[in-house]
């Protein structure tokens, strides 16, 4: 408590002596537990405040944390299993589903000395005279195939080497004179050398005792497997070394062997430049 002194005058012109006169008055400023109520009241309600922000993101996080790992390890096994049953075994990839020899078209039919021959057709006949059509050809001339316009019957023009669409070329021919078992006699046989340059491969050799004869080239057909996929390649008439295959793997036949139903082929990875060799068997006939 605060006191003070108050002077107390007495009117009238009293010659009493003046009287201190000690009074309490009450304290006007505010006092200190009033200023200590609003802290507790700012304080004590407003404490836990901070912690609830606080205290949900590391849940959140976590939760996070917990759903995610999960799906990355999920994801990435399911992505392994799938390369996995992808992957098809280390295997050559490749099998040959055709190797025939290819039939000739033409036929040594008939000759005049030994620098002009007449062949025969054998892929067209006549529908009237049931004959097939000849056509004569003069020795080491190339010649190129025409289509007549009206009737689209063939027939066979002289024309030079550098010209891409020469057909035919009379190699070589000469006639030999065999003795018959049967006879005494002695038969003229006919040996020609023809080549075909749209059919492509080596020349090969026609006689006149060939009804049905055959090419030195073969038809040559491979199925390439990529996994569950196959796609086939046509190398009839290609010459040995061809680069075909393809989606990252390239092949090559090096040789052939008819003989024993063989052909090498030569397979490279162009991703890791890795060479293998295989002798692959061709489909034998039923």
């Amino acid at each position: 408590m605060i006191f003070r002194e108050k002077i107390v005058e007495f009117l009238g012109g009293s010659t009493k002596p003046k009287e201190i006169v000690k009074q309490e008055i009450p304290q006007v400023a505010p006092p200190q537990p009033v200023k200590v109520e609003p802290k507790t009241l700012e304080v004590i309600p407003f404490e836990p405040l901070p912690d609830k922000p606080t205290a949900p993101p590391p849940m959140l996080v976590r939760e996070v944390k917990k759903e995610v790992i999960p799906v990355e390890k999920a994801t990435n096994q399911e992505t392994q299993i799938e390369k996995v049953e992808k992957i098809p075994e280390p295997t050559f990839g490749l099998i040959c589903t055709k190797y025939e020899r290819i039939p000739s078209r033409f036929r040594l039919a008939s000759w005049e000395g030994v620098k002009k021959v007449e062949l025969e057709d054998l892929s067209k006949i006549d529908p009237v005279t049931k004959r097939h059509p000849r056509y004569w050809l003069r020795l080491r001339v190339p010649y190129k195939e025409l289509i007549h316009v009206t009737s689209k019957e063939s027939f066979f023009r002289p024309t030079n080497m550098q010209d891409p669409n020469k057909r035919l070329l009379v190699q070589s021919f000469e006639v030999k004179k065999e003795a018959l078992s049967y006879s005494v006699l002695k038969k003229p046989i006919g040996y020609l050398i023809l080549r075909d340059f749209k059919m492509g491969g080596p020349p090969f050799q026609l006689t006149s005792e060939m009804d049905s004869p055959m090419t030195s080239s073969y038809y040559l057909h491979f199925e390439q497997i990529m996994g569950p996929k196959k796609f086939f390649h046509d190398l009839t008439g290609k010459r040995n070394g061809h680069k075909f295959g393809g989606w990252g793997i390239e092949y090559q036949v090096t040789n052939q062997n008819f003989a024993q139903n063989k052909i090498t082929v030569l397979r490279k990875d162009l991703k890791t430049l890795k060479l293998a060799k295989k002798d692959l068997s061709g489909p034998t006939s039923l």
